[in-house]
C-alpha cells in the first residue's frame, strides 16, 4: 500500500502537478497521526450488481482507494463493457488523472471524478459552498500517448496555492477570495478558491457531489455546511471504465484518436505559440524531462518535508 501511494505522490511531480505531489506529504502525515487516514484500512467491495460496484475504503489512502476502484471497475467492464466503482470514504486523491489512464492502458476509456468538503466559492456566493472536484477522462491512441484531460472543476487546484506560499509568490488575480470576499493576489490571504467559469464550475462540481457522494449515501456538502465535518476529512471518489472494443473496433478507434490529434496539433497557430498541445501532452513532456534531470521542489516544500521526516524519526538525505 505504501508503494501505491508513493507511486501516485511521485506521478504528479513528474508529470508537473507538483500541486498535488511530494508537497501534500506532511498533511498526509498529519491526517495519518489524527486518525483521518487509516494506515490498515478494511476495504471491501459492499455491492456488485452488473456493471455497478461499491467500495467502502474505510478511510483508505486516496490513491490506494481509487486505484483498487479503477481495478474493479476494469473488471466489472470486462464483464458486461462497462464498469462504475463508486468510492466512499477515501482520503485525498491526488491528481486523479493517474487512475484514469489505468483505464486507457486496458484498452478502454477512463473516467474518475472524486469529491470533499467545501473548498470553493458557490457561484454568487462570498464563502465556500462547494468543492474543487476534479473530473479526469483518459482514452487510448495506437501510436500516441493517452490522451488525457484532468482538470479541477475551480480556476486552478488548491494545491497550486499552496506551491505559491511555498514559493513566497504572488498568484493571477481570478484564483481565489479573501475572508471577505474580495479577489486577492496574496496566497496567505486566499480564504476559498473561485470556480472554473462561474456557473459552470460550481454547477459541475455540484454534480460530482451528486455522483460520488449522495448515490453512496456518504453528503459530504449539506454534511460539512451544516457543520459535520470539521476536522474529519473524508472524501468519495468513481472510478469508470468503458469496453471501447464493445461500441466498435478498436483498432479503428485508437487510429483515428492518432489522426485527430494530428489534425489538431497541424492547426496554424496563435501568435506566441510554439506547439499545439493535446490533453496530457504538457505532462508527457514534462515527464520525459524529469525522468532524465530529476524533479525541482520548493524550497518551502522541501523545509516541510524534513521537518515532518524528523518528527517520524526520518533522517534528512544528504
Amino acid at each position: 500500500m505504501a508503494a501505491t501511494w508513493a507511486q501516485g505522490v511521485v506521478w504528479a511531480n513528474l508529470r508537473g502537478v507538483d500541486s498535488h505531489g511530494v508537497i501534500r506529504i506532511p498533511r498526509y502525515v498529519d491526517l495519518l497521526k489524527k486518525k483521518s487516514i487509516n494506515p490498515r484500512p478494511a476495504m471491501r467491495v459492499e455491492r456488485r450488481s452488473g456493471a455497478v460496484a461499491v467500495l467502502e475504503a474505510d478511510r483508505a489512502p486516496g490513491a490506494i482507494a481509487m486505484t483498487r476502484a479503477m481495478d474493479e471497475a476494469i473488471v466489472r467492464a470486462r464483464e458486461v463493457h462497462i464498469g462504475w466503482c463508486a468510492a466512499r470514504n477515501i482520503g485525498h486523491a491526488g491528481a486523479v488523472g493517474y487512475y484514469a489512464l489505468q483505464a486507457a492502458r486496458a484498452g478502454m476509456a477512463g473516467i474518475v471524478m472524486t469529491a470533499s468538503g467545501p473548498l470553493m466559492a458557490y457561484h454568487g456566493a462570498r464563502v465556500s459552498g462547494v468543492s474543487t472536484n476534479p473530473l479526469a477522462i483518459a482514452v487510448p491512441g495506437k501510436k500516441r500517448r493517452p490522451f488525457l484531460l484532468d482538470m479541477s472543476t475551480s480556476t486552478v487546484a488548491n494545491g497550486k496555492v499552496l506551491a505559491a506560499r511555498d514559493k513566497g509568490e504572488q498568484v493571477p488575480l481570478g484564483w481565489g477570495i479573501d475572508a471577505e470576499g474580495r479577489d486577492t493576489t496574496d496566497p496567505k490571504k486566499i480564504a476559498t478558491l473561485t470556480p472554473l467559469g462561474g456557473p459552470k464550475g460550481s454547477g459541475l462540481s455540484l454534480m460530482i457531489e451528486c455522483l460520488a457522494s449522495l448515490t453512496v449515501g456518504s453528503p459530504l456538502i449539506a454534511l460539512a455546511l451544516a457543520g459535520g465535518l470539521a476536522g474529519d476529512p473524508f472524501l468519495n471518489g468513481v472510478a469508470i471504465a468503458v469496453d471501447l472494443a464493445a461500441i466498435g473496433d478498436l483498432d479503428a478507434f485508437t487510429a483515428e484518436v492518432d489522426r485527430l490529434g494530428d489534425a489538431l496539433t497541424g492547426l496554424p497557430r496563435a501568435a506566441g505559440v510554439d506547439r499545439i498541445l493535446l490533453p496530457g501532452e504538457r505532462g508527457d513532456a514534462i515527464l520525459a524531462e524529469r525522468e532524465a534531470n530529476g524533479i525541482p521542489v520548493a524550497a518551502g516544500t522541501w523545509k516541510r518535508l524534513v521537518a515532518a521526516a524528523k518528527g517520524l524519526g526520518v533522517e534528512e538525505p544528504r
